[in-house]
């Protein structure tokens, strides 16, 4: 079949070159109806290998036209994750510098506390260690008076006896 259509290309070829030349035109009259028939002859004969690759061409095309596509939708989805990372990341860092806000107010508040501890601690045994110093001065002067009394005793039962 492909030797047809060679053989119809060099018959049509031919045709030209004997065709009558219109002197100073460069151009050639030839029978139309001929060079049609031989066209249609051709065409006729064309391997369906032609039509097949003309098919792989169009299939060629969309294919490169779905996957340029989806190329595009990949770079899309890219992107937004790209967004999406950048955003989180940006979430993290916030995150991290309110916990260490957090952190250092708390530090603060414990110190705070602590402090206010000691101060209540030493309030309280101040308070102890005054109570405890007017007790002892209170038991001293009892135990002074009872020594006192003590003595009295002794000596007046030594008077009545002498009397």
């Amino acid at each position: 079949m492909e030797k047809d259509v060679l053989a119809l290309l060099d018959e049509l070829e031919e045709i030209v070159d004997r065709g009558t030349k219109i002197p100073m035109t460069g151009k050639v009259l030839v029978d139309d109806t001929v060079i049609f028939e031989i066209l249609d002859k051709i065409r006729a004969g064309l391997p369906e290998e032609i039509q097949d690759a003309k098919w792989v061409l169009n299939e060629r095309q969309r294919i490169l036209n779905e996957a340029q596509a989806e190329a595009q939708k990949i770079v899309e989805r890219g992107k937004t994750y790209a967004e999406k990372m950048a955003e989180e990341n940006e979430v993290a860092k916030q995150a991290q510098a309110y916990a260490e806000d957090i952190v250092r107010q708390a530090q603060g508040f414990a110190r705070e506390v602590k402090a206010g501890a000691a101060q209540y601690a030493d309030e309280l045994f101040q308070h102890v260690d005054t109570r405890l110093q007017e007790t002892l001065q209170s038991l001293r002067r009892n135990r002074d008076e009872l020594k006192s009394v003590a003595k009295e005793s002794k000596e007046k039962p030594a008077e009545k006896k002498g009397e």
